[in-house]
């Protein structure tokens, strides 16, 4: 059997999130308009660090690298 995935925001929503937590826009949710928990919630994050965006209410997740663009 499969490993169950977390679920996932769709690429565009995500590029949307990812560019607005980069430019530090407030964050919610483009799917339920949730709040988003930030990991981690260092601003700016470190150069090359993992960072996770994941709503409090639905549960999706975006990931990427802080400094990568």
């Amino acid at each position: 059997m499969r490993k169950p995935r977390p679920a996932t925001y769709n690429p565009a929503q995500a590029l949307h999130l990812i560019a607005s937590d980069r430019t530090g826009s407030p964050l919610s949710c483009p799917s339920c308009s949730g709040n988003i928990e930030r990991s981690p919630s260092l601003t700016p994050p470190a150069p090359h660090s993992h960072v996770t965006l994941r709503c409090t209410s639905c549960g999706r997740v975006a990931r990427y690298i802080a400094g990568a663009a």
